[in-house]
């Protein structure tokens, strides 16, 4: 046993029944349920989101038939034109230097954030993953090539080939100079964002195939697998430095002011150190046995806001935990039926989709934690 299992072992132990019950996690009454109202409302043209996404105070979304953005303050849109994309928008819309960029399996594509002029289009030669938007590139998989773009004209810059018959469906990371992804052969790859080249490769068959998500925070890069485990990455030397069983699949983490946040469907939510993997706290979200204050299962990523960690389940509630204790200060019931996923936008706004496409605006009250 390596050293940082070790002490991932010994915090598990010394969290003890005493402290979580102080925490709330066990013992504590969940809070009253509260009922949120949505302050205002925007038709996208569509009638199913993918996730939208928080840029610079606004939000950028997209769905079958349209791109758009709207700003909390305004009633209609700024702008909303159809993106022509063969199957609809299947990922995250995101944007950066100005550019917004958007796609499906088969194409992907770029506008102008201003005003939603189209840049250019990419046509798949195999299948088209998830992107990332970093110093002016863009990265995405073709097949099991990871392939860079210049963001502003859409120019190819490099590609880099994986072991062939894999498929880059996740989104890499990328930080300062370097592009990390992994493409579903058992490996973490650390390339050099000028050329494509390696800067190391960190081989993990036994311990992932794939790599679902992969978050950058601070030196360390946080990698959850399909083998239901967190993994702390130096991203510079590519040592793992920590790993995190969650006992269960890894629906999705977030990662934040190094903090590393999961919900397991074990039924706990954790709070890890992404430095050294250190368990902060955990938080029971549910015990299977019916008790009152159970949470329905969660499907949308945690975000923060402030001093909150936001968890959106099921039911359509919205959870509020204190980030320095674990705790849970608030449940907040949504007025109608959303989409899973919850938008985080400076001023304390929280955006959600509507299960007919439209976009909602709610204020969350303040928490006196």
């Amino acid at each position: 046993m390596n050293h940082a299992r070790r002490r991932h072992l010994l915090d598990l132990v010394g969290l003890g029944i005493a402290t979580l019950a102080a925490r709330g996690a066990l013992a504590s009454p969940p809070p009253k349920v509260t009922s949120l109202r949505f302050v205002r409302r925007w038709p996208s043209g569509n009638t199913r989101l993918a996730p939208p996404t928080a840029v610079e105070g606004r939000v950028l979304y997209a769905g079958e038939r349209t791109l758009g953005i709207v700003d909390p303050t305004r009633e209609r849109p700024l702008w909303s034109h159809p993106h022509n994309l063969p199957e609809g928008a299947v990922f995250r819309p995101r944007a950066e230097d100005g550019v917004a960029v958007c796609g499906g399996l088969r194409e992907i594509a770029a506008w102008n954030l201003a005003d939603g002029a189209l840049l250019w289009r990419y046509l798949a030669q195999t299948q088209i993953g998830v992107p990332c938007l970093h110093g002016g590139r863009v990265y995405f998989g073709d097949g099991h090539e990871l392939v860079a773009l210049d963001l502003a004209s859409g120019k190819p810059q490099w590609r880099f080939a994986a072991i062939a018959d894999t498929q880059i469906s996740y989104a890499p990371a990328a930080a300062g100079n370097t592009v990390f992804v992994g493409p579903g052969d058992g490996r973490l790859y650390a390339l050099a964002t000028e050329d494509g080249r390696p800067r190391w490769t960190l081989e993990r068959m036994a311990e992932w195939q794939y790599l679902r998500q992969l978050h950058v925070g601070g030196t360390v890069l946080v990698a959850g697998s399909y083998k239901e485990k967190l993994h702390g990455i130096d991203v510079a030397s590519g040592k793992e430095l920590w790993d995190f069983s969650a006992g269960n699949f890894i629906n999705s983490h977030h990662v934040a002011a190094g903090i590393a946040y999961l919900w397991s469907p074990t039924g706990w939510l954790y709070a890890i150190d992404a430095q050294n993997g250190a368990v902060r706290w955990r938080h029971r979200t549910t015990d299977y046995r019916g008790s009152a204050g159970n949470w329905a299962s969660l499907l949308a990523e945690l975000v923060t806001q402030d001093s909150h960690l936001f968890a959106l389940d099921l039911n359509h509630v919205l959870h509020g935990i204190d980030i320095a204790s674990g705790e849970e200060v608030a449940r907040l019931a949504l007025p109608e039926p959303v989409r899973p996923c919850v938008v985080s936008l400076a001023g304390s706004g929280l955006i959600f989709g509507a299960e007919n496409g439209d976009l909602l605006l709610t204020f969350p009250p303040h928490f006196n934690s």
